[in-house]
């Protein structure tokens, strides 16, 4: 009995809960802080943990992650608090220690067991009092499930707060990361404290356990087990209204978080309130922006040159519907007073029908809605052009503008564009002109159909050339198709072009009547580097009977490149081009060209690069146009080796950016060769040295010099210096 006893008072003595004082782990949380003692407990509790500076953030807005670690934690606390107060194990142990302590005092006075148990009960046949308390304790359970069900409510309340002041915050468009289901969070929440509740019910109906005990043990009866289930209870009762006020604090220090929160909500909702106020005025603000740039140049034997350009842009926000852009750009070189005004224009952009309209110097880029095979794809001078949207999925193009800068003569043109389908689509377009002193006239009309079919982007043009009353052999047809089967793109192109069209060009040479073109090109990933392959080939012919210069073109151009890493980036490339022109006597002239390169740019410190290349028959057009592979004359009988390298090195000094460079070009004639000294031309060796001082991002000077060496019988040296000073705003 002694034993039993004794047990019975340890247990009483653990149940009994000692106040402890936190201390704050926080730098930035003082003592006398309003909320110390409540984040202090939290930080005991592992419930938050602060910033890895040592500090709490007080004055931060809590984000929607951090308020779910704080709940999981919660939850995780409770639901241990709960699992750790089981008596179901408590009271097996001590059964165990009661039956062993019955077994030895049964040996030492030779009696029966089931007397000796019945000796002792009546020895300790339990009062009217211990009953009452037995009650009372379970009025305590009672009292506790309330306090849990005032806490499960409290919380929820509290999550529900959290999120409408979050869901507000959405709605005043602060952008924010993507965030898990508040819903998910309530659903776990509510679910976890329903199941810590269930099993806080069952470990106290004490009733349940005592007859489990005495039926699975007739050595004890109903009245020594109570006895023992009264301690436990009054510790389950009193571990579990700890538990209860500990997170009675933790919602103490949550309602304190929130309200923190509803003060950073208030203070952010007045800020998005003032920057939305800010960008409506900033939007309608005019923002004017351009660049100047002067230059000077000087080469050896030759002169000064000067150069100044600049843009001039004025962008404007009359409506939240409505844009404007005022622009203006040109040229002029001092001394010589040569002025060109290279663009110009006002543009407006709208939600209404009319949603663009452009006026001032139409360049090529501008004509995209018209036909090229109506419309020339040039640039003209002074004019305008225009979009109406009529209805949807209809629009009407206009355009009209001098034929050319300080021309008399007028041009201009219609498109009408209406999409029934993605599938299929339809374009007409018009052109007239009209000379200075005469009546319209030149007239040309096309149509085209477009649209995409199993992945087959399409389009098919007809035009008409009326130019001259011609009424035979003036029109055009063209047909292209794209479509990709990933990796690889093809298109191809189809052109019959009457001899006596005359508007758009689209064949090289001037007797035949048909082209097609067509080509392939792919990127392949094969681990660790990428190839890029491409092919095109050209057919042109069909000259009719009569004609002056007979002959057909048949071209093909093969290109591959590849990148990979060998500690630099690595890059190697190959073009082969042949190209027959002429009758069946006429040979193909081919064009082969090997190029490795390695480049390493930077910012800021070290640059550097180098390439070499090797071609035959040397691909160039001889002006300053592109070389064109389909031109048989643009195939030239030179042979030479180029290289070339740089180097630089950018330094930011004290807040300016410093840049210098170096590079140099190599090349070496192979052939032809003088039919009478055997030599090839003579080799150059060309060196540029650049120095750069932005003084901010936007004001930068540049000063160059360049010595061009050419190794004939005797060095030749040329020289020329630049200097330039750029301005951007």
């Amino acid at each position: 009995m002694k034993k039993r006893l004794a047990l019975v008072l340890v247990l009483v003595l653990m149940a009994s809960a000692a106040t402890t004082a936190f201390a704050s782990p926080f730098a930035d949380v003082p003592a006398d802080h309003w909320a110390y003692d409540s984040v202090a407990e939290l930080a005991a509790a592992g419930l938050i943990e602060g910033y890895p500076d040592g500090t709490y953030g007080g004055a931060r807005m809590m984000t929607r992650y951090e308020a779910a670690m704080v709940f999981a934690r919660a939850l995780n606390r409770l639901e241990s608090q709960i699992a750790n107060n089981n008596i179901l194990p408590e009271l097996d142990k001590i059964k165990a220690e009661l039956m062993a302590e019955i077994e030895a005092q049964m040996a030492a006075a030779g009696k029966p067991v089931v007397e000796t148990v019945e000796t002792k009960v009546i020895e300790q046949r339990i009062d009217e009092q211990a009953l009452a308390r037995i009650r009372a304790n379970e009025v305590a359970v009672e009292a506790l499930e309330g306090d849990m069900a005032y806490l499960e409510a409290r919380m929820l309340g509290l999550i529900d707060g959290i999120r409408h002041d979050l869901s507000k915050l959405d709605e005043q468009e602060v952008v924010v990361v993507e965030q898990p289901s508040m819903d998910e969070i309530e659903a776990l929440i509510a679910e976890r404290v329903q199941e810590a509740l269930l099993g806080v019910a069952s470990g106290v109906k004490e009733t349940t356990i005592v007859e489990r005990v005495v039926s699975t043990t007739p050595e004890l009866t109903r009245t020594d087990v109570e006895l023992i289930a009264e301690a436990l209870i009054r510790k389950q009762v009193q571990e579990l209204d700890r538990s209860v006020q500990e997170n009675r604090d933790l919602i103490v220090g949550l309602v304190d978080w929130v309200d923190e929160l509803d003060t950073d909500v208030t203070v952010l909702k007045d800020d998005v309130a003032g920057l939305k106020t800010s960008v409506a005025t900033l939007e309608k603000a005019p923002v004017l922006s351009g660049d100047q740039k002067l230059e000077g140049e000087y080469e050896s034997g030759g002169s000064y040159a000067f150069t100044q350009t600049g843009n001039l842009n004025l962008n404007l926000k009359p409506s939240d519907t409505t844009k404007v852009r005022a622009f203006f750009g040109w040229e002029l070189k001092p001394f010589t007073w040569e002025q060109t005004i290279k663009n110009y224009g006002v543009e407006v952009t709208s939600d209404t029908p009319v949603s663009r309209l452009l006026v001032g110097r139409i360049a090529n880029t501008n004509l995209a809605p018209f036909s090229n095979y109506v419309l020339p794809n040039a640039h003209y001078g002074f004019g305008g052009v225009a979009k109406v949207n009529i209805i949807d999925d209809l629009t009407l193009d206009i355009f009209g503008a001098q034929s050319a800068a300080a021309s008399n003569n007028v041009r201009a043109a219609l498109a009408l564009t209406y999409e029934f389908m993605p599938e299929l689509g339809i374009k007409l377009t018009g052109r007239t002109d009209k000379p200075a002193g005469a009546m319209f006239e030149n007239y040309a009309a096309g149509i085209g159909l477009f649209g995409t079919v199993a992945g087959i982007k399409y389009t098919g043009d007809f035009a008409m050339d009326f130019i001259d009353e011609k009424t035979e052999d003036n029109f055009i047809a063209v047909v292209t198709a794209e479509t990709k089967f990933d990796p690889v793109t093809v298109d191809v192109k189809g052109i019959y072009e009457a001899s006596k069209y005359a508007i758009s060009q689209q064949l090289l040479l001037g007797d035949t009547i048909f082209g097609v073109e067509g080509g392939a090109k792919a990127g392949l990933d094969l681990g660790g580097f990428g190839l890029n392959l491409a092919g095109r080939a050209y057919y042109e012919g069909g000259a009719p009977e009569d004609a002056v210069v007979g002959g057909t073109i048949l071209a093909f151009k093969a290109d591959a490149s590849t990148t990979f890493d060998l500690g630099l980036p690595v890059t190697l490339s190959a073009r082969y081009v042949g190209n027959k022109t002429g009758d069946d006597t006429a040979e193909f002239k081919n064009n082969v060209m090997a190029k490795l390169a390695v480049d390493q740019d930077a910012d800021y410190g070290l640059r550097y690069g180098a390439n070499a290349a090797y071609e035959k028959n040397v691909l160039d057009s001889g002006t300053t146009a592109a070389a064109n592979w389909k031109n048989v004359k643009h195939i030239t009988e030179r042979e030479e080796f180029r290289a070339g390298a740089n180097v630089g090195y950018g330094l930011d000094w004290s807040g300016a950016k410093v840049d210098l460079d170096y590079a140099a070009a190599f090349k070496l004639p192979l052939a032809p060769k003088d039919p009478v000294t055997e030599k090839a031309a003579d080799m150059t060796l060309g060196h540029e040295v650049t120095v750069g001082y932005g003084f901010t991002k936007n004001v930068k000077l540049t000063l160059g010099a360049t010595v061009d060496m050419t190794f004939a019988e005797e060095l030749q040296n040329a020289f020329g210096y630049n200097a330039a000073l750029k301005v951007t705003f």
